[in-house]
């Protein structure tokens, strides 16, 4: 899954400041990745091919700070991450594993969701909007920034 996240956020050189550089993979991330796996308020989705990992998506309870700090919204879940290998991009996996996220929200008694992505990200941004999802004032706390690139957030009503 880290070699996944590290190669997906290498392609936000794109649309980054330049100089910007993505997150090192290192022993730190590695912990936080294996800590949200072991979390049982994370709900996980991963798919697989004969190559290894084909791409994951997962989702949290919504809260009005990152990581899941400060209060919890009710009815309203985050859609955390959605990675999928870039020569799986086209074929449909992202559809799938997004779709399978939201009968997993509606199944679990969400009524909406928010999600948080780079707001230079078009190709991730296109995606989402294909599939309902509008833009909406941001309902997080913390500064909203993913690795020194400013986000917006998405909303989607179940």
């Amino acid at each position: 899954m880290i070699a996944l996240l590290s190669a997906s956020f290498q392609g936000y050189r794109e649309f980054g400041a330049p100089g910007w550089e993505p997150p090192v993979p290192g022993p730190e991330q590695e912990l936080a990745t294996a800590r949200m796996i072991g979390d049982d308020r994370i709900w996980w989705v991963v798919a697989e091919d004969e190559n290894g990992l084909a791409g994951h998506c997962s989702f949290t309870p919504a809260h009005t700070r990152r990581q899941m700090q400060g209060d919890a919204i009710p009815g309203m879940a985050h859609f955390l991450q959605l990675f999928i290998r870039p020569d799986l991009w086209g074929s449909g996996l992202a559809g799938d594993l997004h779709d399978r996220a939201l009968t997993a929200m509606r199944e679990r008694g969400y009524t909406r969701a928010r999600l948080l992505t780079p707001e230079g990200q078009a190709r991730a941004r296109a995606f989402y909007e294909r599939r309902s999802w509008r833009t909406g004032p941001v309902s997080i706390e913390d500064p909203v920034d993913l690795n020194g690139l400013p986000v917006v957030e998405y909303r989607l009503e179940l």
